[in-house]
């Protein structure tokens, strides 16, 4: 069965719910999450998104994430988008979830609501467990570098990532 996903309206009203392939075929407004993952020096995880990727291939992503089902709150989304794509888990047990902002938004691509959380990955905790479908490459930096290199060429990253960034200051 095809994954289903809340369309929502502009104050985040469920008004209805359409199979995920529809819901990004058409562009429909939804709920989404982004982790920004940080190691210990407070550096961030940075991912290169595969060729495979329909939306942004082979970009530059400052946070995990990843659509919200039908139904899974923006934490559970969390928890279970860092587990499927760097192999950390969150929540009991694993590294805390901070809430830090929502935003909105929409490309031609996609149109989303987003909650942005963050959390600190113990390296201590094993490597990381990359999903191969969604990152190609990953590597870590200071919030100084990724701010300059988002400047210098922001071709090289998903338009998606400057949100995050921006809302930071």
């Amino acid at each position: 069965m095809a994954e289903l996903v809340d369309v929502i309206d502009e104050k985040g009203r469920v008004v209805k719910t359409l199979p995920r392939a529809e819901v990004n075929a058409r562009n429909l407004r939804h709920n989404c999450v982004y982790v920004i993952v940080t190691n210990s020096r407070g550096e961030w995880l940075v991912t290169k998104r595969t060729a495979m990727k329909k939306v942004y291939p082979n970009l530059l992503e400052v946070a995990r994430g990843g659509t919200c089902a039908s139904g899974e709150s923006f934490e559970e989304c969390a928890r279970r988008e860092l587990e499927e794509e760097v192999g950390v888990r969150a929540g009991k047990g694993g590294a805390k979830l901070e809430f830090l902002f929502d935003f909105d938004f929409k490309d031609e691509f996609i149109n989303e609501r987003v909650r942005v959380f963050k959390c600190v990955y113990d390296e201590r905790a094993g490597p990381l467990k990359l999903q191969k479908e969604e990152v190609a490459a990953s590597f870590f930096a200071t919030e100084e570098k990724l701010r300059r290199m988002a400047r210098e060429t922001p071709q090289a990253f998903c338009p998606d990532s400057f949100p995050v960034l921006n809302g930071l200051k």
